[in-house]
This record gives C-alpha cells, structure tokens and sequence, in this order.
C-alpha cells in the first residue's frame, strides 16, 4: 500500500482541506438480482453462500442497505457515480447511455494512479452504455446474439476466470481497483446442477446464488493466497432483489416493495476493524462510489448524493431514494419515487403511499390517507431535494438498435415513447399507479408466455382484454399487434399500432412492424415509408433495410413471421 494525500468526498473534512491516508486496492462484487435474503449471512437461510458469509465474519454487514432503482443499468450508474438516477440520467435499461460528463469511481481510480478493470457477466452492462469510463479493461459478452439465437450472457465461472487472469497479469508494483459483475440469479433461472423436474423457481434461484458464491470463494481463496487480502478493501453488494409473489410481484423492475430494494452489502476492511459487525445503519448504492474511492485515495466529487461509509455514523441521521421509471417507460403507468428513513417508507405516484417499516416490515398496511400531512411532506421535500439537485450538465448518449433489441432479449422491455422527456418524481398526473396494475401485470406476463409458445389465439384474446383495460399501455400494443401479425391479421394490428405515432419518439420497431403489416396488405408505397423512417432511425438494424430494399426492387415479399 501507499500514503497518498486525498482530498475525501462529502464525508471528508471542510472543502479545500486534504489529510494523509493509506492507499488500498478494492474489490467490487456486484450480484446480479440477489435479495440480501438469498445469502446466509442475513440469517434467512442456511449454508448458501459460505464464500460471502466466511468475508461478512470479517467484515461489516449492513442490515439495511437499499438500491436506487430495483433496475440493473440504472442502480449500476448509481453505485459507480454516487448519484442518483435524476442527476445521472438513466431511468431504465436500455435507452440512453452514461453521460460521459459523469464522474466515475474508475476514472477517480486511474487518476491516482490505480490500475482498473471491470469484467461483467451481461450485455445490460455493456460497454456502450458508458460505465467503461475510466476502466483500463473493460471485458464483457459480445453484445449480439449467439448462433442458437439467445442473448449472450457469461457464467460466474468464466467471469472469474477472466479476472484472475487479469489479476496474475497485472502490475504487481500498483495498486488495482477491479469489479466483477456476475449475472447467473437473473431470470430465467438455470442452474448449473441438476434439480428435481417440480422444483420451484425460488429453489432454482437459490441453487444459482449458492454457484455464484462457490466461483466468488474462488476469487477470495486466491486473494488470500497472494496475502492481498490484507491490502484490498472487498464490497459485496446487489443491484436490486428479486420478488417470488411477494405483493403479487414476479422478477423486478417496474414496482418498488422492499423485495427488490432491499440489498445486501458487505465491506471487508483491509486491517480487519469492525470485524463481524452488523449496522442497522441505513445505506444506499449511492454511497458505495465515494466509500471505495475514500479506500483507493481517489479524489471524489463532494456534490453528489452518497457519502462514504469508512467513517462511523449515528444510525438513524439519513434516509435513502429510490425510484422505477419502468412502469411508466414500458407500460404508460405513473412514475414512482420515494424516500425511506426512519419515519418509514413513502412511495409517490398517482396513488401515494406509507407504510411504517418499524411496525409493517412486509408493507401490508398503507398508512398514507390516515397520515398526517406534514408527515407525507416531509418524504416529498426529500425527494424534491434529490430530483433539484444539478443533474449531469451533457447529454446522455444513444443506444443502437441492435444492443437495445439484445437487452430486450434478456426480459427488458427498454421501450421509450417519450423521447426521453422523464417528468419530475413529484410532477402530478392521473395515470394507473404500479402497485394497483400488478395484477394485471402477471396476466401480461402469462399472455407474452402463451405468444412465446406460439398459442397466438389465447395471447391475443388476453392482450385485447388487458389493453381495453388499459388503453395507455405501450408495451401491451406492441405485444398485442406481434400475436396478431402472427395470425395473419394485419389490418387489426396496425390499429392496434397507430396510437403509438403519437408519441414523442415512435420507436423503429413500431415503424418496422407498420410497415410489413402494410405490406401484407398491398400497400406498399405506405409500407415504403414506414420502413424508410425505421431506417432513418436505426440505420445499422440490418432487418429494416433489407425489408425496405425489398419493397424498393419490387419483390413480391417474403411470407415470414415477424
């Protein structure tokens, strides 16, 4: 290690001052889609994931730590720039890509002189998405689709290998800041061991977590043996949760219960302090970026919203926000935005609602029409303080076709109509709230499953009662206007299309669809430019411009489901 003069982030002492701290390397773990319930260390289970609980025995584990998003992209931007999403930019998976005007906790890094390097295990983090800035290597799957046709995602077991290589091969004589991502507990759950045929999915979830922790005590055992362990802060932490049926939820994303908020988080201290403690100190993702730069002696910008967490704090002095913009991006329902601390759990949309943790850990009993008002005005001035906080001053990057049409492969819905025009967290409006649609939510789910099985009839007739229902529902249309396509009803499909050309930003797949249902129908001129605009829009999407050219040499066109 090195002594380093480092002017510390928000937690540090007044502006301008600067004191003398040993510099560490750091290891950053982030499990994608793990509940903090999944690892044993938290006390629900037993035995499923030894490797985290032998690092929580000596280290420090937060009980109540919480994600700025339960989405990994966005809670990803969060946790490496300690801001959160309405000053970084990015709401959902998929549609933008990182300012590159952020700060990153790797560009700190390499600006003190540390080697960096992140190996993720998906391509929702891939590199074009910008959290490469400031990484030296920056290794993930190959963003387009593998022979078979299914997206190409990578087993903890070669994300590890990678990193181990990279770390024999490195600098020995410099410090490193290295992050692994691994991706295997995200649905569809898959293990690699043989399970009984009716196990469950929550069963099958735990057996990925267990693999993924045997892979990471890989990772330790070495550090261990090269004796970096006495020289590397270690952070173990998740993106977000997974829900079982909790509220009625299935997955993540577009709700925000605590089972998709609520994450783990372990840090392991280089000197061994704190050993074995557990904090009911309530912590964000935010924090993790100025906490790990405070442990590599990376300068760190004081504006933002986490702070570092090597510094004790009285337990119940701060609060933490959160967000999905999931629900209204994909689906046209209310934004939500909420603030927990020690008063409870306030979630605002068009339906607000509290709960009080302390008395309702399983957020049973919405307290929000019996509070008094200044209760609930003083989660709305936290939030507002968060969202009139300076975002980031540039302009969040595009996201081609192609690697959006791969992040929808992995389950992501990644569909803006608005242009990016995202509304303030307390803006009013009078769309359905989340939480009220979950249930016709998992009826969507079962719908796009009979589409997926090729039952078209059944996914259309449920599509249909569900957007009658919910007319305002972008994702619905598309999926309504595939079944129908599929059925040869071309003419039904665009109907059920056409409303989306109202939106601020109609996107190319729309355009694409538009224009070979008005193929089938004959009319080809409009059909012409329909695909012209979906060209115009994604250029490189191979797809679109040979249906256009297609039109275009007068071919008769190919029957082909689409």
């Amino acid at each position: 290690m090195r002594i380093v003069a480092v002017a510390l982030a928000a937690a540090c002492s007044d502006p301008g001052t600067s004191e003398l701290h040993e510099q560490h390397s750091v290891l950053l773990v982030t499990l994608d889609t793990v509940r903090a319930d999944a690892l044993s260390c938290y006390g629900e289970r037993a035995g499923t994931t030894p490797g985290i609980d032998a690092l929580a025995r000596e280290g420090v584990l937060y009980e109540r730590a919480f994600t700025s998003a339960p989405i990994t992209l966005t809670a990803h931007a969060s946790l490496l720039t300690g801001l959160a999403p309405p000053r970084h930019g990015l709401r959902d998976n998929g549609l933008a890509a990182l300012d590159p005007a952020a700060n990153t906790l790797a560009e700190a890094a390499r600006a003190a002189d540390v080697q960096t390097a992140a190996f993720v295990g998906a391509v929702v983090l891939d590199r074009a998405l910008g959290l490469d800035q400031g990484f030296d290597v920056y290794d993930g799957p190959p963003a387009r689709r593998s022979q078979s046709g299914h997206p190409t995602e990578r087993p903890a077991r070669d994300v590890i290998d990678a990193a181990l290589t990279w770390l024999g091969a490195r600098d020995r004589a410099r410090p490193f800041f290295l992050w692994v991502h691994l991706y295997d507990a995200h649905h569809p759950y898959t293990p690699r061991r043989a399970l009984p045929e009716k196990s469950t999915e929550l069963e099958r979830y735990l057996v990925e977590v267990s693999e993924m922790d045997a892979e990471l005590g890989r990772l330790f055992a070495w550090l261990r043996a090269e004796h970096l362990l006495e020289q590397t802060l270690v952070c173990v932490t998740a993106d977000h949760g997974e829900a079982f049926g909790e509220h009625q939820e299935l997955t993540h994303g577009a709700f925000c219960w605590n089972t998709t908020l609520q994450v783990p988080l372990v840090i392991r201290h280089p000197d061994g302090r704190r050993a074995g403690e557990r904090t009911h100190e309530l912590v964000s993702l935010v924090d993790v970026a100025p906490t790990l730069a405070e442990a590599l002696g990376a300068l760190f910008p004081a504006d933002i919203d986490g702070r570092s967490l090597l510094a004790p704090h009285a337990e119940n002095e701060r609060g933490a926000y959160f967000e999905s913009y999931a629900g209204y991006l994909a689906f046209g329902w209310s934004p939500l935005a909420g603030w927990i601390d020690e008063q409870g759990k306030y979630v605002h949309g068009s339906r607000p609602e509290f709960y009080d943790l302390a008395q309702d850990p399983g957020e049973e009993h919405d307290l929000a029409g019996e509070s008094p008002a200044e209760t609930l005005d003083h989660f709305r001035r936290a939030i507002a303080a968060i969202a009139g906080r300076p975002a980031l001053a540039g302009r969040a990057g595009e996201v081609d076709d192609e690697l959006r049409a791969r992040i929808q492969d992995l389950g992501y819905a990644a569909f803006d109509a608005t242009g990016g025009a995202f509304p303030d967290p307390l803006e009013p409006n009078q769309r359905p709230s989340p939480h009220a649609m979950v249930a016709a939510w998992r009826e969507s789910l079962l719908a796009q499953e009979r589409l997926n099985r090729g039952r078209f009839d059944e996914a259309a007739e449920a599509l249909r009662r569900l957007l009658a229902a919910d007319p305002g529902n972008f994702f619905l249309r598309g999926q309504l206007a595939t079944a129908l396509m599929r059925l040869k009803k071309h003419a039904e499909a665009m109907d059920v299309l056409r409303p989306l050309l109202d939106a601020p930003r109609v996107p190319p797949q729309i355009l694409y669809k538009l224009g070979v249902c008005a193929l089938r129908l004959g009319r080809r001129d409009e059909a012409a430019r329909f695909l012209a605009q979906a060209v115009e829009l994604a250029p490189d999407e191979v797809r679109y411009r040979a249906k256009l050219e297609e039109i275009q040499s007068g071919a008769p066109g190919r029957e082909e489901d689409e």
